[in-house]
């Protein structure tokens, strides 16, 4: 039993749970057909005194020859049919229907239907893939979605998996200032098809919507008069020339990996009638701008270590040398405690002093109003020189001499 056939007639999926009124019961003429198997099927339980709920069935009841690929095309029918109810919620959505333009049960582009949105004036449509096909029939949706809704923005919403999403490691951006964690993907030769056709692929995280940016590394240029080794305070396993830059709105093809902007989906139509991601778009801008100012800080500081490296400092001052020791004196002098000290020098009178007071009788007359005049010392007489001493020994051998001869 199958909650979905291949319409002929009106070339699109028909789903029971959207209803089936108006369609011809049973096998009407070969009308509907198996979207795995492309055999004929019979709407049963459309009367409305059947006692079964509505369904396709193959012919003679028997199972579908594929039956897994029956029951992932249902599983992901409901996928899509949940997106179109969260998208015709959105504010400014006029409109929200189903449709498979291109597709055909012979040769299936093996992707669920699409949601056409009317947002104003815009026209959306919404892709809601379980996974990718081949680059081929992800071309060949793109080319019918343009000769159905010429002029409609082709939004590919993918899973947040392993095999769409994860790949790269995610990075460090600065925004508002601080530091936010980005995740970055290695785009597919599908996702560069969608971009190259003029899509838009983003990837939807129940009511999180990751948009993408393009990552470029690159290395600073080693210009004269900068020096970009061993920078202090940076970290060892990096290198200060390694940096990166933004491609923005869309990720240009040359383009390392992408990074992910996160933004509600309820802001896709929020700032105006119209489907636009001027929430991502502003996060952008921001990441451009920082990238400017990280680029100018970085260029900068390496000329500033270039100077402090280079600049020539002034030569030190020569150190004293000690002065010869003078030779040690016969006598050594006083110390300090035994040199006299008067009172003037230790700050201090004598102990044994009493200090005058005014209540002692007074055994001294007042001193004079004038100082007494002091006459000089009396001179002695100049001394007679002294007599050399051989003079002297003459005189007194004279002298023998005389008395001898008396």
């Amino acid at each position: 039993m199958g909650t979905s056939a291949w319409d002929t007639e009106t070339k699109r999926p028909i789903h029971v749970d959207q209803g089936v009124e108006g369609l011809p019961i049973g096998l009407a003429g070969g009308r509907y057909l198996c979207r795995a198997c492309t055999d004929p099927l019979i709407l049963k339980g459309a009367k409305p005194e059947a006692k079964v709920t509505p369904h396709f069935a193959h012919k003679g009841g028997g199972p579908c020859r594929l039956p897994d690929r029956e029951a992932e095309i249902d599983a992901e029918d409901q996928v899509v049919i949940q997106l179109s109810h969260q998208i015709r919620a959105l504010p400014g959505v006029t409109s929200c229907t189903l449709a498979s333009p291109g597709d055909d049960p012979h040769q299936p582009i093996g992707l669920p239907p699409v949601v056409v949105a009317q947002c104003g004036d815009t026209t959306v449509v919404i892709e809601r893939p379980g996974t990718l096909p081949s680059p081929q029939a992800v071309r060949r949706r793109i080319l019918a979605v343009r000769d159905h809704h010429a002029g409609a923005a082709h939004v590919w919403f993918l899973r947040r998996d392993l095999g769409q999403f994860g790949q790269l490691p995610s990075h460090t951006v600065r925004l508002g200032g601080r530091d936010v964690e980005h995740q970055r993907v290695a785009p597919t030769e599908q996702q560069l098809a969608i971009l190259d056709a003029g899509g838009h692929v983003y990837w939807l995280d129940g009511k999180l919507v990751l948009m993408p940016y393009g990552y470029h590394a690159f290395r600073h240029p080693a210009r004269p008069e900068q020096d970009w080794t061993a920078w202090p305070k940076w970290p060892r396993h990096m290198d200060p020339r390694d940096d990166w830059r933004i491609s923005k709105p869309r990720p240009a093809p040359a383009a390392d990996c992408w990074g992910l902007v996160p933004i509600a989906l309820s802001s896709l139509t929020r700032t105006r009638a119209a489907f636009h991601p001027a929430d991502a778009h502003k996060i952008m801008d921001e990441l451009y701008a920082a990238q400017e100012g990280r680029y100018r800080w970085r260029d900068r500081r390496a000329r500033e270590v270039y100077a402090e490296r280079n600049t020539p400092r002034p030569p030190r001052p020569a150190a004293p040398v000690p002065a010869a020791e003078a030779p040690a004196a016969t006598t050594e002098p006083a110390t300090v405690a035994e040199l006299p000290q008067s009172p003037e020098a230790t700050g201090r009178q004598d102990a044994e002093a009493p200090a005058p007071s005014a209540d002692l009788p007074q055994d001294f007359p007042p001193p004079p109003a004038a100082p007494p005049t002091i006459p000089p010392p009396p001179q002695d007489p100049p001394a007679a020189s002294p007599v050399p001493r051989q003079r002297r020994w003459t005189d007194a051998l004279r002298m023998l001499r005389r008395r001898r001869g008396q």
